[in-house]
């Protein structure tokens, strides 16, 4: 393989991939997106209490999304608070699932 050929292929490999800028906004998108469900968890949760109805679905969704993001975390940067973290929110999100499905059992 020439020196053209390998300019060629590395020139068509950048042209489908995201550049710095584009790779920043794609992460962060998911923060702002994290954010939004977050919010969205929190005003059903507090509908559904005044309704005095469980909701512990939404707990559910918002402890789990925090235990793998921490867990994420401590695998990448090792600190142990996110291990901890990650765990706490874990047990969190298992009781609150089975406290759903014990709620909601026919």
């Amino acid at each position: 393989m020439n020196r053209q050929e390998i300019l060629e292929k590395n020139k068509e490999k950048k042209r489908h991939s995201l550049d710095e800028r584009e790779q920043r906004v794609y992460r962060s998108s998911f923060g702002f997106g994290a954010v939004v469900v977050g919010i969205l968890c929190l005003l059903f949760s507090i509908y559904r209490a005044f309704q005095y109805q469980p909701f512990y679905e939404f707990v559910t969704i918002i402890t789990a999304y925090l235990c793998t993001t921490f867990l994420y975390q401590y695998k990448n940067i090792k600190k142990p608070l996110y291990l901890l973290a990650g765990i706490g929110t874990g047990l969190a999100a298992v009781f609150c699932a089975v406290m759903f499905l014990w709620v909601n059992r026919s």
